[in-house]
């Protein structure tokens, strides 16, 4: 059984996990929530919602459909008999608290306007992980005024990240970059955030540390060459590479758009730079002949590869890799 102890929560410091199309946890902030605008009158959201949880098989018994929760609304009120403990549950997770369940009851308190509301805070953890999405990793990239990056391998989930998930940019000076970065990740340090830069080799980490985790929740990795001759303990090749290549990646950047997290309060979108279709495949590719046991990126070439002549153009051009077009068959077969 979970261990909890009862205490009053300030309403704005607590984020809603919500189910997408495809079943993931996006932390949501409540305003964003189809919950709480159902109770403001935009039910649509919620009926969507609902529908998804349906087809997701969410749906547990009881969860109520939008005529059922307008009625709830109308006749709730909160701890009084005889539901005087039947307590909505979250989980503290760094600065915020995340609803373990209760959407439907704190939306009702907050459209009334309470400000606080009292709450058990449990100590296990999520059955379903989903985002943490704690930082702001939009804002980061919509504030730095600076141009000379790219992120790189990322994984499709970019402006999402999981717990102790990192985010790899290549850029022209890591330490400026670094400066930047910090700048924006200050207004956490007052929220009780350890933030910690190490610079390892070619790399620079900024490392953020929620307080109550006993491990980062984010890393930052900017490097200002790539680290393909490093080698480490497990099986590693060593890759030269020239140097005209690192500048090559950010001269053919390409800017991406993306939509604000749901867990904050921006609407419309945002912009960051990332290596062109075929770059990216090529770093991949690299990342996985110097790190053979880093099976998803070879993968990713794999599933994703469309012009083989310019990945093999590219990689020949700049690397001591030898491939040809027989290789790649062989590859993709």
């Amino acid at each position: 059984m979970e261990k909890y102890m009862i205490k009053e929560i300030e309403i704005d410091k607590i984020y809603f996990r919500l189910f997408d199309d495809d079943g993931i946890l996006h932390p949501t902030k409540i305003e964003n929530s189809p919950v709480y605008n159902a109770v403001c009158g935009n039910t649509q959201p919620y009926t969507e919602y609902h529908a998804r949880m349906v087809r997701l098989g969410r749906a547990k018994a009881g969860y109520m459909t939008t005529e059922d929760f307008l009625e709830f609304d109308r006749n709730f009120k909160y701890l009084e008999p005889p539901y005087e403990n039947d307590y909505v549950r979250l989980k503290q997770t760094g600065h915020l608290f995340a609803g373990w369940d209760g959407a439907h009851r704190i939306s009702c308190e907050k459209k009334k306007g309470k400000k606080t509301i009292k709450v058990e805070l449990m100590s296990g953890d999520f059955k379903h992980k989903g985002y943490s999405n704690l930082i702001d990793v939009p804002k980061i990239f919509d504030s730095i005024d600076y141009d000379d990056y790219i992120i790189i391998k990322d994984d499709d989930m970019f402006p999402n990240y999981t717990d102790r998930d990192d985010l790899d940019i290549i850029c022209k000076d890591r330490k400026v970059l670094c400066e930047y970065i910090l700048k924006e990740l200050e207004e956490y340090k007052e929220y009780g955030y350890e933030i910690v830069v190490k610079e390892k080799g070619v790399r620079h980490h900024i490392d953020l540390i929620p307080p109550g985790f006993i491990d980062l929740n984010f890393r930052i990795d900017l490097l200002e060459e790539l680290p393909y001759l490093q080698q480490f303990n497990h099986h590693t090749n060593k890759i030269e590479v020239k140097d005209e290549f690192y500048d090559y990646l950010l001269e053919r950047k390409v800017k991406k758009e993306f939509e604000y997290l749901i867990m904050f309060g921006q609407d419309g979108t945002f912009k960051a730079n990332f290596p062109n279709r075929v770059d990216d495949l090529v770093v991949r590719f690299m990342e996985w002949v110097w790190q053979p046991h880093k099976s998803r990126h070879i993968n990713y070439v794999i599933n994703n590869i469309q012009d083989i002549s310019e990945f093999i153009n590219i990689v020949t051009s700049y690397t001591n890799i030898e491939i040809d077009d027989e290789y790649m068959k062989a590859l993709l077969k």
